[in-house]
């Protein structure tokens, strides 16, 4: 029998994945790239894959799931606590026992459309609650890494455009980590963010239609694993207008971070400790970034207008507070006057607790 596949999903080896190799194919779309490989340390949670043994139908649940994701429902029994988890095909599906950390998922060998979009969101669910069991929180986002070396999610709904603001971004000479999934972890210095790199997903111009591109396609040479994060910025597409940076309220910028851990909810002893998690990483800065056809592709202008965010540098002419009552300015009209000489720029809240 061929050995099966053993991959770390996180860089301290947490969480580990194994699966048949006969399955790879199946499960490649979701697999991070520039994954380690397994220390000598015992993982505290194991996703393991197998090939569905007969091709009869799984039992399904009659009442209502307690989460769906794609064609993936999940019932969690709360009180045991264990998930059930039931794909479109017929012979997919899983059992994950969140108490002892361990998810034991089946697909249809024969890789139907239907069995590989269905080991994709149960991989995710799984990998969701178990890292939820251990204090961190999977999260549907993209992360860039400033110049200062810290990491900003990009977070929001498909075609919000969180791929394409990282690309421009790393570009532009910024690093990145993501454009899609990352995961969240509290350390003692700050939100430790991991990102699960895959190709990007980017718009056509004006053709409606997304293409999967390789980092290495793109010219992309900055991809870090791990930064710790800064803030939070929530893209928006609205090409008709002129990109616009301004400042969210911590409550607006949790309820959209929220909206990108559907999981969160799904079981009710973890969801305390991620909701937690996920006020803290929206307490040091958040921003909704209107994203206008003026910066598309344009990395240069793109990194002109979040520049301002880095705390370590200061932009003149000086910008009104981002978290004061000064009314919103399109930062692209400073960018416009090509002067960023010295920079200045108002201290965070961070800064101002830590300074009196």
């Amino acid at each position: 029998m061929t050995a099966a596949i053993t991959l770390d999903l996180v860089a301290d080896g947490a969480l580990r994945l194994t699966l048949e190799r006969s399955l790879y194919r199946l499960a490649e779309r979701w697999i991070p790239q520039g994954l380690g490989e397994p220390g000598d340390v015992p993982a505290r949670a194991l996703i393991s894959v197998r090939a569905s043994p007969s091709p009869v139908p799984l039992r399904r649940p009659t009442q209502r799931p307690t989460l769906v994701l794609g064609g993936v429902a999940v019932w969690v029994d709360q009180g045991r606590p264990v998930a059930l988890l039931r794909g479109a095909a017929p012979a997919s599906g899983g059992v994950l026992s969140l108490g002892a950390g361990r998810a034991r998922l089946q697909v249809d060998p024969a890789g139907t459309p239907d069995a590989a979009a269905d080991l994709y969101s149960m991989l995710t669910v799984s990998a969701a609650l178990l890292l939820a069991g251990q204090g961190r929180a999977l999260v549907h986002a993209a992360a860039v890494v400033a110049p200062d070396g810290d990491a900003w999610l990009l977070a929001g709904d498909a075609r919000a455009g969180k791929s394409t603001t990282c690309a421009t971004l790393a570009l532009g000479g910024w690093g990145y980590l993501s454009d899609d999934q990352v995961v969240l972890t509290s350390r003692d210095d700050g939100i430790e963010v991991e990102g699960w790199l895959r190709p990007f997903h980017l718009d056509e111009d004006g053709a409606g239609e997304r293409r999967e591109v390789a980092a290495a396609e793109l010219g992309l040479e900055r991809w870090r694993r791990t930064a710790r994060l800064a803030g939070a910025i929530f893209p928006t597409v609205s090409p008709a207008e002129p990109t616009l940076l301004t400042p969210l309220s911590s409550a607006d910028a949790l309820a959209r971070l929220v909206r990108q851990t559907p999981w969160l909810l799904a079981c009710r002893r973890t969801a305390p400790t991620v909701l937690a998690l996920l006020t803290r990483a929206v307490a040091s800065g958040a921003f909704s970034l209107r994203l206008g056809r003026d910066t598309y592709r344009e990395p240069e202008g793109l990194a002109a207008i979040v520049t301002p965010l880095i705390p370590s540098l200061v932009l003149t002419p000086c910008l009104p507070d981002p978290l004061g009552s000064s009314p919103p300015v399109p930062l692209s009209a400073y960018a416009e006057r090509g002067n960023y000489g010295r920079v200045e720029f108002p201290l965070s809240r961070r800064e101002r607790g830590s300074k009196g």
